[in-house]
């Protein structure tokens, strides 16, 4: 039975438009198992994978590139609102602009001539910290602190596009391990439950569409039913953070709406209350209490300068060591074979006095399970689209430029006369939020790394994660921001990827915008009208 989402008309189910308006019809009932189904007629689903009140959860295959990605598919009786479904497909796109290796990419979304609507992401093969906070409990200050910079940086790359999360809380943050056995994070659900539950998108929703549960990782202003901006997504980190090092929450409550009373009008405890038995490093309660300040203007305004204070007063490294992303059988971690020097440029949190010394950072990327699936393909006897640009034909396009770009980029005076990128978040690349590298070690890193990747040394996917390492750290001179660009552009070319590879050619171009090698890249990519 399939029903008319203007009209509520329901019709058998070989009918497709409602007769009345002309609407797509939707299925009445939650849709039934897919495994063994076609997907839009490219994902193959091959298992399930679970149920929520959004709908269901699907490991699927791409039928021609073979990537698994997770389709989630939405539940029926939330597809029968059409401004639901609009901001569904509006947040989906905004989602998918954010790329970052601490965020679970957005691959594809849509609906199919039945009304499915679907969506398409990586899959990450690990667990939510839900469950790793279920076993310990607490977790060590180390490693509550690693797993915190890195939801940090995921959402500072969100930020900066302007992307809110609104439901950032430990379900949506999953966790899998490097080849060294640290945990290497991946923000899921960007923007997403918004667009299916508006401003209410942090409670959780039943099957029935009922609004459930204790919003216990929510801001004041999203109990309030204010507008959001990044900072709210501050505060439900700092409730995340204070989970990890106590074990709790720094709100005692036992219903809904005693949760909302006290976050609205309680001080959160402090962490020595909450864990008398634990010691915890001087200056990190200022910092926690900043960040769950009540009011936003009173609240961190970056998740940056967050991250920052809070590595400053743990005496942690700002940008720790990176797994290599596992998208293909090449994809194997990949680490300098020094570590990258961070610059003492930090500030210090509010109250802190602490010296820090220089510490490790490895240009590297996060193992991402099912994340680059195709790369073999793509680099293995794939046959291009006709209107792609050959890798080889951009290497000569940009062969002549890159080393005037190295060699200008080692004179000072040449780069300070670069303008200023417009139309770029140039504040996510600039900002005193994020460490400062070892510049030239870390272009002799990228060097090395565009050189694995035209040998087919390295994989295209671990090659781009490394390199956008490179392009959001602080403090990096526009013309080596400009070749990391262009390498990432290099990792969408070996993959066929045109629309990515022209889109990182601007970023390129924006750069160094004086340089022929780039323009005549972004001529070459620009699509054909």
């Amino acid at each position: 039975m399939k029903i008319c989402p203007v009209c509520s008309t329901e019709y058998p189910d070989d009918i497709r438009f409602c007769q009345n308006d002309g609407t797509t019809l939707r299925a009445a009932a939650p849709a039934a198992n897919l495994v063994g189904q076609v997907i839009a007629d490219r994902y193959h689903v091959v298992k399930k994978l679970g149920e929520g009140g959004m709908g269901q959860v699907y490991l699927a295959e791409h039928v021609k590139m073979g990537r698994r990605s997770a389709i989630k598919v939405m539940n029926p009786s939330l597809t029968h609102d059409a401004d639901a479904v609009a901001r569904f497909n509006r947040e989906a796109a905004n989602a998918s602009r954010i790329t970052h290796p601490n965020v679970c990419a957005v691959y594809d979304f849509g609906e199919t001539p039945d009304g499915l609507i679907y969506l398409a992401m990586e899959f990450v093969e690990g667990e939510p910290l839900t469950d790793l906070l279920g076993r310990d409990g607490a977790l060590s200050l180390a490693r509550a602190t690693r797993i915190f910079q890195q939801v940090a940086d995921a959402l500072h790359a969100a930020h900066d596009l302007g992307i809110v999360h609104r439901d950032l809380k430990p379900d949506n943050i999953m966790l899998t391990k490097g080849r060294d056995g640290a945990d290497v994070v991946k923000v899921v659900d960007f923007g997403i439950a918004k667009a299916v539950g508006g401003e209410d998108a942090g409670q959780k929703v039943t099957k029935t569409g009922m609004v459930v549960g204790t919003p216990e990782f929510m801001s004041p202003e999203q109990l309030s039913g204010d507008k959001l901006d990044g900072r709210s997504d501050l505060y439900s980190l700092a409730l995340v953070f204070f989970r990890m090092l106590t074990g709790k929450l720094p709100f005692e409550a036992t219903t809904v709406q005693e949760t909302m009373v006290k976050r609205l009008t309680d001080e959160p405890m402090k962490l020595a209350v909450v864990r008398s038995d634990l010691a915890f490093p001087p200056g990190l309660q200022e910092v926690m209490d900043a960040a769950l300040t009540r009011s936003p203007v009173d609240r961190y305004q970056s998740a940056a300068k967050f991250a920052t204070d809070v590595a400053s007063v743990v005496g942690v490294a700002r940008g720790p060591v990176i797994p290599a992303t596992r998208g293909d059988a090449e994809s194997k971690t990949h680490l300098l074979e020094k570590p990258l020097p961070l610059t003492a440029a930090r500030k210090s949190a509010p109250g802190a006095t602490r010296k820090r010394s220089p510490v490790p950072i490895v240009v590297g990327a996060v193992v991402v399970l099912g994340g680059g699936g195709a790369a073999v393909a793509l680099l293995g006897g794939h046959k291009a689209n006709g209107n792609a640009v050959r890798p080889d034909t951009a290497n000569r396009i940009v062969a002549n430029q890159r080393d005037s770009a190295r060699q200008d980029a080692r004179q000072p005076t040449n780069r300070s006369s670069v303008g200023t990128r417009t139309g770029a978040p140039v504040s996510s690349l600039t900002g005193a939020g994020h460490p400062s590298l070892d510049i030239a070690a870390a272009r002799r890193a990228l060097e090395d790394l565009r050189d694995k990747l035209l040998d087919e040394k390295l994989s295209p996917a671990a090659t781009r994660d490394s390199a956008l390492r490179f392009y959001y750290a602080a403090a990096v001179p526009q013309l080596d921001r400009a070749f990391a660009a262009q390498l990432v552009t290099q990792t969408y070319l070996q993959q066929d990827n045109r629309d990515k590879a022209y889109e990182w050619a601007l970023n390129a171009s924006r750069y160094a915008p004086n340089d022929t090698g780039y323009a005549s890249l972004v001529r070459q990519l620009r699509p054909q009208n």
